[in-house]
This record gives structure tokens, C-alpha cells and sequence, in this order.
């Protein structure tokens, strides 16, 4: 009968290999969505693509992993196990790479400079078109915001402030009670006062710390994950030369 410590690693070892694919088909469905909405768009960024190929990338090499995993625990092989345990410690190392790389750029380039220059360009470029303005009536929207720093923006700009800054004026068609509740939004100062740089800025942070605390806990299950799987080798090792010795003692006698 096998050892209870084998056991065990086998059941917990292939537990996390199968919450790995798991994660890496989720990675990868998320991945091929974004890029399928992204090529749909006029003008995708090129940085957006680059970044979703490399999770894409990522989550097939994990699901690659786990399923070297799985084999190696169930099958109890020593080689597929040193092999999914290096496996796993490069995609490790890369991960820590790309997110310190990740948190360096983000501390030192902003994002607010460029939604002002949206903003501005939109409200003084009159050969934009439609596309700007109907990007800016979206984000304030439905984010519940209006202009940069808030609707002073706009009587900066002296420029009116727009239906899309009010709640109940933005949803109703053009018209006369679309313009009414519009002008009724303008006299009693009933529009949105938070800038959309705040809002966005907030969200980003809240979406930051989900990310964060994601990463540390999928990174402690790999870390777990490599030292289940050098365990498990080595103890199988062990107890086959066990085995090994006994047979040829027995043998001998």
C-alpha cells in the first residue's frame, strides 16, 4: 500500500493542476472576446493586442503546465514532475517580471494628461466629427461624470454643458422634452459634479487592488504547486529504491 503522504500530495497536486486549467481556459476565453471586440473597432490599440496576446500566451502555457501536472501525479512520474515544477518556475519568474515591469510604467505614465487632451481636442476641434462627442457622451454616461475635473470644464471653455451630463436628459431622444429636461438640469445644477479623471482614476484602483490580491493568491498556489511537485518526486524516488532494496533483499535470502 502506498504511503498516505503520496497520497495526499497526488490528490492536492492534481486539485491545483485542475484549478490551473481552469484559470487558463478563463484567461484565454477573456482574451479572445477582447480581441474580437477590439478588431471590430476602428482604431484598436496596438498596445491592447500586444498585452492580450501575452495573457493569451500565458494561459496556454499554463494550461500546458497543469495538464503535465496532472499527468505526472496521477501517473506518479518523477521526470514529468521535475518538468512541470520547472515549468511552472519560469512562468513564474515571467510573471513577476511582467508585473513589476507593469507596476513601474504605471507609476511613472499617467493617464490623466491624455483624457484631458481628449477632452480638449474635443471640445475645440470641430473636425473630429461625431465620434469624439458621442466617446464623451458614453463616458460621462456611464460613469456618472462630466468633463475632466468636473462640469467647470466646460464654462472654462464657455462651452454649454452636454445632455450626456445629465441623468435624466441623456437617455430620452432628441426633442423637446429631452431639451426641456436638459435646460431644467442646466438652471437647478442637478448635473453630474465629479470629473471623469476621479471616477476613472478610482475605478482603475478598485480594478488594481482586484488584480494585486488575484496575483499574490495565484502566485502562492504555484509557489505551493512547485514545492508539491519537487516533494512528491523525491518522495517517490525514495520509496521506490525502498521498494527496490527490499525486493532485492528478499531475493538475496
Amino acid at each position: 500500500m502506498k504511503p498516505k503522504s503520496i497520497r495526499c500530495m497526488k490528490f492536492f497536486l492534481a486539485l491545483f493542476n485542475i484549478i490551473f486549467i481552469l484559470f487558463g481556459l478563463v484567461l484565454m476565453a477573456i482574451c479572445v472576446i477582447n480581441m474580437r471586440d477590439r478588431a471590430q473597432r476602428e482604431q484598436p490599440s496596438s498596445l491592447s493586442r500586444g498585452v492580450l496576446s501575452f495573457i493569451l500566451t500565458l494561459g496556454f502555457g499554463l494550461i500546458v503546465t497543469a495538464v503535465l501536472g496532472c499527468i505526472g501525479s496521477l501517473r506518479e512520474n518523477v521526470k514529468i514532475l521535475y518538468v512541470h515544477a520547472c515549468f511552472l518556475m519560469f512562468l513564474l519568474s515571467v510573471e513577476v517580471m511582467v508585473g513589476v515591469g507593469s507596476a513601474v510604467i504605471n507609476a511613472w505614465v499617467g493617464g490623466g494628461s491624455e483624457l484631458r487632451l481628449q477632452f480638449y481636442k474635443n471640445i475645440t476641434v470641430d473636425d473630429e466629427g461625431p465620434n469624439q462627442q458621442a466617446f464623451w457622451d458614453k463616458l460621462q454616461s456611464e460613469n456618472q461624470c462630466c468633463g475632466v475635473d468636473g462640469p467647470q470644464d466646460y464654462a472654462i471653455l464657455q462651452r454649454d454643458i452636454p445632455a450626456s451630463c445629465c441623468a435624466r436628459a441623456h437617455p430620452l431622444r432628441e426633442g423637446g422634452a429631452r431639451r426641456h429636461l436638459h435646460s431644467t438640469c442646466i438652471t437647478e445644477k442637478t448635473y453630474y459634479v465629479r470629473g471623469c479623471e476621479e471616477v476613472l482614476r478610482q475605478k482603475k484602483a478598485f480594478k488594481g487592488n482586484i488584480f494585486i490580491t488575484t496575483g499574490i493568491i495565484f502566485t502562492l498556489l504555484e509557489i505551493v504547486c512547485i514545492i508539491l511537485s519537487l516533494w512528491m518526486a523525491r518522495v517517490v524516488r525514495q520509496e521506490r529504491r525502498k521498494l527496490q532494496q527490499n525486493l532485492q533483499a528478499h531475493f538475496e535470502t
